[in-house]
Order: structure tokens, then sequence, then C-alpha cells
């Protein structure tokens, strides 16, 4: 059973209890005042008729007593009141016109009694300085009839009172069980999923302040979530860039253990493929070692130092000379000292893909110009190709993760769309910026410009 039906039978049958034992209790308690009232004016008429009968009696003697006792009897039994006269000197009952089968009290005393389903209210005094004991009975059967009556009427008040209580209860709590109702929607939608969810927190209620804190536990979970999702995410990425970064490297050993299993060389030349083959490997090491610095993917950390652009620059075009010899492309490198505070690996890893994607977007013949120089405090680090180009929208969208420009063209060399997105992490991690210029079927530019020492 729901809350709200709970609180509506509850309340309805405490309402029911409580207010029925307080409307009789107030009849009960009505009833016994009108029965004392009755009393007390039994007693007042009692009093004035044994005044009077013994005015009487002291003014006509022994003569006459009991036509006087038979006409008060006659007189006041019309007004149901009956009276009864003992003589307490010779022990015999000059007059009675009471009920039979009627009980009377000893002597100042009162009594109820019910004969024939009447009602009858006694009292016993001795008047006559002792010589007779008069009993006065009044029939107050009226009262019984009386206390019915408000009974049916406080039945039908009841009743209607608790109909229309019903009737009220069921708005009221419906009213006020709606916040409630509201919230434990939010809650089990929340349940299921949609985290934006929240509560209606209007008014200033407890279901308000229970909403304010479902709101508040709301947020504090999404937050988590939001933050438990771009974990995901910075992990999956790196997991993309570490496989992104290590094709170059691959590519370039499996080309080198080529020419030293294939080619018809001599010695110093293995000897440089070997080397070569073996700075390779050492570089795959150190790109792992980077990539799965949780830390530094998270928050962007660098370890720079004092580097010379150009020399990077260089050892990056020369890692790619195989592929670019390979894809008929000419590889042009200008690169001149310049030095400036950079973490060297992260640097080399940019220009790579800037120069790896070049290769890719020439067709054949193409040409590759590469090469960096000081201006005006900056480093310039420069990669144009006269490839196939881009599109505006192409090169608005450059950047971002998984993008590719040349869908058939990527997916046939196992690209992913990660390169530049990773280019351009690097360069805000060194507060450079790096800037595409492009024309469609003409070539592309790539800057990288970075702050010197000077």
């Amino acid at each position: 059973m729901r809350f709200k039906d709970k609180t509506y039978l509850i309340t309805l049958v405490l309402f029911l209890v409580f207010f029925n034992v307080g409307i009789f209790s107030l009849a009960y308690y009505t009833q016994q005042k009108n029965i004392q009232a009755a009393e007390q004016l039994a007693k007042s008429e009692q009093t004035v008729i044994a005044k009077a009968f013994e005015d009487d009696i002291t003014y006509l003697g022994n003569i006459g007593r009991a036509q006087v006792m038979e006409s008060y009897g006659s007189y006041y039994i019309e007004k149901d009141i009956g009276l009864c006269f003992y003589s307490l000197v010779d022990g015999e009952t000059k007059y009675t016109n009471l009920p039979k089968g009627a009980i009377l009290p000893p002597e100042n005393q009162s009594s109820t009694q019910r004969i024939n389903g009447r009602r009858i209210f006694f009292i016993s005094e001795t008047i006559a300085n002792g010589q007779y004991r008069l009993t006065y009975a009044k029939d107050i059967t009226h009262l019984d009839e009386d206390f019915k009556s408000i009974s049916i009427v406080y039945i039908l008040t009841s009743l209607g009172a608790s109909a229309l209580l019903a009737v009220i209860l069921f708005f009221v709590l419906h009213k006020l069980s709606v916040p409630l109702e509201r919230l434990s929607r939010a809650t089990k939608e929340f349940a299921n999923g949609n985290y934006n969810i929240r509560a209606d927190e209007s008014g200033r209620d407890e279901f308000s302040l229970l909403a304010a804190d479902f709101n508040r536990m709301a947020e504090h979970i999404s937050a988590q979530m939001t933050e438990l999702e771009e974990n995901a995410e910075i992990k999956q990425r790196m997991l993309d860039n570490l496989a992104h970064e290590m094709r170059t490297p691959l590519t370039s050993i499996r080309g080198y253990a080529e020419y030293l299993l294939n080619a018809n060389i001599g010695e110093d030349e293995k000897i440089e493929a070997t080397e070569f083959i073996i700075s390779e490997s050492e570089r795959l090491k150190l790109i792992s070692e980077r990539l799965l610095d949780d830390a530094f993917i998270r928050e962007n950390g660098i370890r720079t130092e004092n580097a010379n652009i150009g020399e990077i620059l260089a050892n990056s075009a020369k890692n790619l000379s195989f592929t670019a010899a390979k894809n008929g492309v000419e590889l042009r490198v200008s690169a001149k000292s310049v030095y400036c505070q950079c973490d060297p690996l992260l640097i080399g890893m940019a220009i790579t893909n800037l120069i790896g994607n070049a290769i890719k977007a020439c067709k054949g013949e193409g040409k590759v110009e590469s090469g960096c120089y000081s201006e005006n405090g900056f480093a310039v680090i420069f990669v144009r190709d006269n490839g196939i180009g881009m599109t505006e929208e192409q090169l608005a969208r450059i950047t971002e993760p998984f993008y590719r420009t040349d869908k058939s063209r990527n997916r046939a060399d196992g690209g992913t769309g990660l390169g530049l997105a990773l280019c351009e992490r690097i360069a805000k991690a060194h507060g450079a910026d790096l800037k595409f210029s492009s024309v469609l079927n003409e070539g592309t530019t790539a800057e990288i410009r970075l702050k010197t020492n000077n």
C-alpha cells in the first residue's frame, strides 16, 4: 500500500474514532446534566409539595387529612408526579398513586427505577414533624427519548462530517503528496540512468528540503559519472594514441630490417641501419612510457629542457625518409638551429605526425618541405606539401579526434584520425599555436609557433 493511501486510511480512522468518541461523550455528558437538572427540579417540587401539605394539615388538623392527600395525588398525577403518604405513627400507607412494583427508597434518600419501560425518579422525605413519610415519584422517561433524539442528530452529524472529511482529506493528501510523487519519479528515472533529472525544489516544507538533498546527491553522482566517463575516454585515447605513435617507428624498423635483409650493402651501411633500428626501438620505449603516464595525459604535464628544434626536425625527417621514398615523395628539410624550452620527445612526435600526414596527402611525385626558423621571439616549425589539400569544412575539423578528411585513404593505411588531435594537445601543453592553411588540390601548410629562450 502506498504511503498516501496509508496516511489517508490511518488519518480517517483516527478521526472517526476520536470524533465519535468525543461526540458521544458530549451526548452522554449532556444526558447526565439533564438528569441532574431534572432531579434537582424534582427535589424542589417535592419540597414545595411537602411544605404545602404541612400547611394544610396544620390548618385543618386531623379532620380531612385523607381528602387533602387524595386531592394532592389527583392534582399532581396529571403532571406525571406520583405521591405516597405513609404514616409513621401507625405504620400504614394513607394514600398512594405510585406505579405497581415501585420500591420506595429509604427516608431522606432518592433513587431512579425503571418500571414498565418508564424511567422514574423517587425521593422520600419525613414531613409534618415525623408523622408522615412523603415519597415523591417523577417520570423522567422523556430524558431518554431526548437522548435518543440527540444521539440520532449526533450520528447524522458524524456521518456527514466523516464523509466531508474523507473527501477533503483525499484531495489534501493528494495535493501534499504531489512533491513526494515527483521526487519518486525523479528517483526512478535517475536509477534508470537519466543522470540529468532533477527534483522540483519549490516550496519551504520538508519535501522541498528532501528534493534539495536529492538534487545535491544527483549533482555529486553526475559529477562522479562524468569524471569516470572522462577518465575512460582519456584511457581509451591513450591506447589509441599509443597505437598511432608506435606505427611510424615500427614501419621504419621494418623498412630498415628489409633493407638489411635484401640490399647488397657494405658493412658501414649495415651498422648505420642497425643503429637506426636500435634508435627507433628506444624511441618506441620512450613513447610507450610517456603515453602510458596517466598523469601526463590527464594534466598535460610536460618535462622541458633547452632543446634544438632544428635537430629535432632533422631527426624526425630522417626517420620518415624511408616512408617518403617508398611513396615517391620528395622530402626536403631546412632546419636551422633554434633553441627553446620544450619536451623534445613530444615536439618530435608532433613534427613526425605533421610530416607523416603531409607524405600521405601527396600523390605521385609529391613534395614535402619542412623547416624551422626564428621570428620575433618564436621558433616557427612548418611542414608544407603540394598534396590534395582540404576544404574549409575539413580544415575546421582537422584536429578533432578520429576525424579523417579522406576516410578511404585512412582506412587503407590504418589511420585513426588521432595524429593531428595529438599534435594540437602537444602544442597546447607547450603554450604554442598550431595553425593550418590549405587549398583544395594545391596543398596544405602546418605551422607550430614556440616561444624561444630569447
